[in-house]
């Protein structure tokens, strides 16, 4: 990515700050990270540099997510759902790739600052965790049994996941002391998302992130020794009692006990997290079916119990959620955006390459189980993602 020369010391200090805090925010506090982004936005008003917005609104990366935006808001428009008007100011954030992009493009240095910051929070979080899990530590209302630190475990999980493949990347580029350093936060990290912490999204992000990385890293031999080493670990913990087996167990488990649940019972049969997740399913494609082109509109999809007043207004899947209010138009647009993801991705230099298609790679199949874009935490890192990656296309477009 090219550089822009700030006007002053004190600019450049306060982007590399801006940066390095959006990093540590992530995963710890939602606060931190508006306060972050307000930063980030003092900035490029501070700079008055914007020769870059007319070539950064040309990028799908940027327009294809404000389209999803519009889409999802003129719905308010034609169809009526109370949760409406919220759901669209939860997706409001599609609008940040440009501003985002316009903040990574004025100093080369400042992905650095911000993957700084995202594993020294993870790396914080690791150390906590882990002293509370193995020495049962009950300090501010930590669980030993499920020792999340400042977010909830799902969050947690995933995040934690990207490290260990950041960690696990760096590992590789590094030698000695730094290289063993690095495959040590790599091992905990797995070993905190697969032993301690109760959360399967993460292991989702991992077996596909670490999966990706290795298989467009290491040379055909090494593909072939960890993928031996792999099937040796899946058969240990298939036959090692342990949290991981367990839990993918007590899933598996809850889904075929509210499939085969008859009618009157499926409320109470699917109140479970991956029982509601299965009935999730089937009340989006309810949905779809009544308007498969245009969608249901914002809020549109709703499950619960009437009687008690529970109901939840997300299907924890993405692809879902999306085709449900957007219909599959929204769909076409939202795997428009991620294909011109992978696209860009693909076009870096191979190191660089092998670890933006890991990650995104690990955010599609983490849709399949959460709506991601409409998380806060989730959905700001791969919007800085997006924000990234149009950075890098703009920024080696022909002069």
């Amino acid at each position: 990515m090219s550089s822009t020369n700030l006007s002053t010391p004190t600019r450049l200090r306060l982007f590399g700050f801006t940066a390095f805090l959006l990093g540590v925010s992530l995963p710890t506090s939602n606060a931190l990270m508006n306060a972050s982004l307000v930063l980030a936005a003092i900035c490029l008003l501070s700079q008055r540099d914007f020769r870059q917005v007319m070539p950064l609104l040309r990028q799908p990366l940027v327009w294809l997510p404000a389209l999803m935006f519009a889409l999802l808001a003129i719905s308010l428009l034609t169809e009526h759902h109370e949760y409406g008007p919220k759901m669209v100011g939860k997706y409001q954030k599609l609008l940040y790739v440009l501003p985002l992009a316009l903040f990574f493009l004025a100093d080369s240095r400042l992905i650095a600052r911000f993957i700084s910051g995202f594993l020294l929070a993870n790396a914080l979080i690791l150390a906590i965790s882990v002293t509370s899990g193995i020495g049962n530590v009950t300090l501010s209302g930590l669980n030993p049994l499920n020792p999340t630190v400042f977010k909830l475990q799902i969050t947690q999980n995933v995040f934690m996941a990207f490290a260990a493949l950041l960690w696990l990347a760096r590992a590789y580029a590094q030698s000695g002391v730094r290289r063993w350093s690095y495959v040590a936060l790599a091992l905990l990290a797995t070993a905190n998302i697969l032993l301690m912490v109760q959360g399967r999204t993460g292991y989702v992000a991992l077996l596909v992130g670490v999966g990706l990385w290795l298989l467009l890293t290491l040379p055909r031999w090494q593909r072939v020794s960890v993928l031996a080493g792999g099937l040796l670990l899946a058969i240990m913990l298939m036959f090692i009692p342990n949290r991981a087996t367990e839990r993918l167990a007590l899933g598996l488990a809850e889904v075929r006990h509210c499939v085969l649940a008859p009618a009157d019972l499926a409320y109470q049969a699917c109140d479970n997290s991956m029982g509601q997740r299965t009935a999730f399913a089937r009340e989006s494609l309810r949905l779809i079916q009544q308007a498969p082109l245009l969608g249901n509109g914002a809020g549109s999809f709703w499950y619960g119990n009437a009687q008690t007043g529970y109901g939840v207004h997300n299907p924890h899947n993405e692809y879902l959620l999306t085709t449900v209010q957007n219909g599959l138009l929204g769909l076409a647009l939202f795997l428009g955006w991620m294909w011109c993801c992978f696209q860009t991705a693909w076009r870096q230099p191979v190191a660089c390459r092998s670890l933006l298609v890991a990650v995104i790679g690990s955010y599609m199949a983490c849709h399949l189980f959460n709506s991601f874009l409409l998380d806060s935490a989730e959905g700001h890192l791969f919007l800085v993602l997006a924000a990234v990656l149009a950075g890098y296309r703009v920024a080696r477009r022909p002069k």
